[in-house]
């Protein structure tokens, strides 16, 4: 069984590298109403955020774009 913050496995065919799939989950150690999401992973250093690397996210319609600062 999958973890809930893995990537969920897809045939050859629609496997992107840029492809992660994440759900966005409640963080009840500080309040129940705050969403919160996880990113781990080693495609986060295949992509140059390295640890300590300051990021920058940009919230658009629909979509979070991350980027480094």
């Amino acid at each position: 069984m999958a973890r809930q913050d893995d990537t969920p496995e897809l045939p050859p065919s629609k496997r992107s590298k840029q492809d992660r799939f994440l759900t966005v989950q409640l963080y009840p150690a500080v309040n129940p109403k705050i969403p919160w999401i996880r990113l781990r992973g080693l495609w986060l250093l295949q992509a140059g955020f390295t640890p300590q690397t300051r990021i920058r996210v940009r919230i658009m319609n629909d979509c979070l774009v991350i980027t480094r600062d």
